[in-house]
Formats: structure tokens, C-alpha cells, sequence
């Protein structure tokens, strides 16, 4: 669920910016008719894209404004511990090897002894 969840945000994060672009390729017909500033002007031919440079520029200016307000928001507070948590207590153990040796071998195996064998004729 995470994974999925992640996976939508980076695609938001990414086709974040390209929004507005998406917005005018859905609503051509209807920004280049009522939305376009020079749709008097058909010599111009805008066909809206003075609307989508609106767009774009307030999109970036949104997210200029948000970068500001981010770096600008940050404080550094203080913090209060008391004295017995701030303290470190430092103790010296000492360790003790029991055992040296855990597996003791008793036996001995030679892997070569049923490999030679006489031939048998």
C-alpha cells in the first residue's frame, strides 16, 4: 500500500508543473473561444495561448511563493531536558570467555578412502 501510495505522489510531484498544459490541451475549444484575450484579433492567431502563459506564469509564481514561505518559516527551538536524562552513566563490564572452544571435533573422517578403491576384475 505504501509502495502504491508513494508511486502517486512522485507522479503528482512530476506532472505537477504540467498541469496547466493538460488543462488547455482538454479545454481548447472553450479557452480559445471565451477565455483568449485576443480572440477579437483572429490575424493573431492565439487561440488561447495567452491564457496558458497566464496560467503557466501564475503556477510558477505559486510555487516561488511557497519555496519563500518555507525557507522563511523555519525557527530553531530549544531544547529543555532534564538533568537526569541529559547525564550519560558509563559502566565498565568486564566479559568473561567460558568456553573457548564450543564444537570439539573427537573424530577424524579421510574423504579419500572410499574414493580408491582396487579394481576388481
Amino acid at each position: 500500500m505504501k509502495l502504491i501510495l508513494n508511486i502517486f505522489f512522485i507522479f503528482y510531484l512530476v506532472f505537477k508543473p504540467l498541469m496547466p498544459v493538460l488543462d488547455y490541451a482538454v479545454n481548447y475549444n472553450y479557452i480559445s473561444e471565451e477565455l483568449c484575450v485576443n480572440k477579437n484579433n483572429p490575424k493573431l492567431h492565439c487561440n488561447g495561448k495567452c491564457y496558458l502563459e497566464k496560467e503557466l506564469a501564475k503556477n510558477t509564481q505559486d510555487d516561488a511563493q511557497s519555496s519563500k514561505t518555507k525557507n522563511q518559516g523555519q525557527k530553531i527551538t530549544d531544547l529543555c531536558l532534564p538533568v537526569e536524562i541529559s547525564e550519560i552513566q558509563t559502566g565498565y563490564y568486564i566479559l568473561t570467555i567460558r568456553d573457548k572452544n564450543i564444537y570439539k571435533e573427537n573424530y577424524h573422517y579421510f574423504f579419500l578412502k572410499p574414493i580408491f578403491r582396487p579394481p576388481v576384475f
